[in-house]
């Protein structure tokens, strides 16, 4: 049991990833090869729209010896390699399978359906002679089945009392029904049997009623057999045809159905005349223009101990982008909340330790001494008071948003990005600190000051690197997006 990489996923902003998966007695290599050579996998690696395609194949072991090895392990088998080998970093996976790889695909699909939901995955499932309701030629075997001990031939029987097959068939109709996960389909099915058909015409191994189930319309493929359906001659070969027209309109859908459409590394949607972005990344790698504000959280203080504090978004956007130059930032910032707020009031901060506190919820807007952007502004999203550390509270995130758009009013900006605030030291879970962040966003552009004014917002999720899982999943981003999108 294994799976290889016949080509890999290009570096985009959101992956596909095609997945093999081969029948009952066969194996990745003899399912998809046909007798002129051609190799179905390579042959859909080398076709020209699929470059940054991926395209993946997986062997489990399935031969007259299998034994015990039943379909769920075989499910377990691909679950564990799709993650080892970094397919479920796909954002799109698409499922070409033959024959029982049908059955498996299913219940891969009906098994871990929570999880390719809450990453926001969408999944294609091309089925090719599969069973979907049991074959009776598998039935016809099933004494055979039964001597060897073959628990993979006694799942694939056509009959009522096939409990297995017949659960599968309805918890895979009822997911297709709730619509929670984007699922895309086409069935193929052979047109005549294996042996003799050039004498007399037979049942299918799968017939039509059997592998022609979910989707509409199946497609059956002039003079194939339930083997020979899945070994394409070459480019113009009508199964190949039909499969890159599928995985062509995958990558090409956008489900837009809530007015949150995918975007770069994210989700965006349009609230009032303005747009928000929540992508994922890390806030200081975001490549801002000269046009843009760069949003950062702060404490009460507004303090340059934060500068040098690589725990927070603060610091470590200072770091990278105005270490040289940190000690002027500061002082402007200092400047700044002086003849914004006056005196501030002494606080203290930690034991033994007074500070002067401009209180929570306020915003000032410094020049960037890098001049890579418009300019940085500070929001307090948390107090520090001794004995009590930092705390954030999500009505700081309100009031410090609201003297936001006051400042971009006055400043003439429209274009702002932004970690997500509060989530950070101050101890807010980021899914709650993103949907109150997002709420106070839509507040501001319907109803805040400079309103008239349409605004670019991205918001950045933290993720540390591209494999490493961010702070919020994409479904819950989509989710909390949906929260505030135009409905009409």
């Amino acid at each position: 049991m294994a799976g290889r990489w016949i080509k890999g996923m290009g570096d985009t902003v959101s992956p596909v990833a095609v997945v093999f998966l081969h029948g009952v007695l066969s194996d990745g290599e003899a399912c998809w090869r046909h007798e002129n050579g051609t190799y179905w996998p390579e042959l859909l690696s080398n076709h020209p729209t699929m470059a940054g395609v991926g395209v993946y194949e997986f062997t489990y072991h399935t031969d007259i010896f299998s034994g015990s090895y039943s379909l769920s392990d075989v499910v377990s088998a691909l679950k564990e390699c799709l993650h080892l080998d970094g397919v479920n970093q796909a954002r799109k996976i698409i499922l070409v399978a033959h024959s029982m790889g049908g059955i498996v695909a299913r219940r891969y699909i009906v098994q871990r359906s929570d999880e390719l939901v809450e990453r926001g995955a969408q999944v294609g499932l091309f089925l090719i002679a599969s069973p979907s309701l049991g074959s009776s030629y598998a039935t016809w075997l099933e004494p055979i089945a039964k001597v060897m001990g073959h628990a993979q031939g006694r799942a694939l029987t056509f009959c009522q009392s096939n409990a297995w097959l017949n659960d599968l068939n309805s918890d895979f109709r009822n997911l297709l029904a709730l619509r929670k996960l984007v699922i895309h389909g086409r069935e193929l099915v052979e047109d005549q049997f294996v042996a003799f058909k050039r004498l007399f015409r037979a049942e299918q191994v799968v017939p039509p009623f059997s592998g022609a189930t979910y989707f509409g319309e199946a497609l059956k493929v002039p003079q194939s057999d339930h083997f020979s359906i899945a070994k394409p001659e070459g480019a113009q070969a009508l199964q190949h045809r039909t499969l890159c027209d599928f995985i062509e309109k995958i990558v090409r859908f956008i489900d837009n159905s809530n007015n949150v459409w995918e975007c770069a590394g994210g989700y965006r949607t349009r609230v009032g005349e303005s747009e928000i972005s929540i992508v994922l990344g890390r806030i200081e790698e975001y490549p801002a223009g000269r046009e843009t504000a760069v949003v950062l959280p702060c404490n009460e203080y507004f303090e340059d101990h934060c500068a040098t504090d690589s725990r927070t978004a603060l610091g470590v956007y200072i770091q990278r982008h105005c270490a040289a130059t940190a000690s002027v930032f500061f002082a402007s910032v200092r400047q700044q909340c002086q003849e914004k707020f006056g005196e501030g009031t002494l606080k203290e901060k930690a034991e033994g330790e007074l500070s002067e506190s401009y209180g929570s919820g306020r915003s000032i807007f410094v020049s960037d001494p890098s001049h890579n952007v418009a300019g940085i502004a500070l929001v307090s999203t948390t107090t520090q008071t001794a004995g009590q550390g930092l705390a954030a509270r999500m009505s700081y995130v309100f009031d410090g948003v609201g003297e936001l758009f006051k400042l971009l009013a006055d400043k003439r900006i429209n274009e702002v990005v932004m970690p997500v605030l509060g989530a950070g030291h101050g101890g807010i879970d980021p899914p709650l600190a993103l949907a109150g962040l997002v709420l106070a966003l839509a507040e501001g552009v319907r109803y805040g000051v400079g309103r008239q004014s349409r605004k670019k917002i991205t918001i950045v999720v933290f993720q540390k690197t591209p494999l490493d899982p961010p702070d919020v999943t994409l479904a819950s981003i989509r989710k909390t997006l949906e929260l505030v999108a135009n409905k009409t």
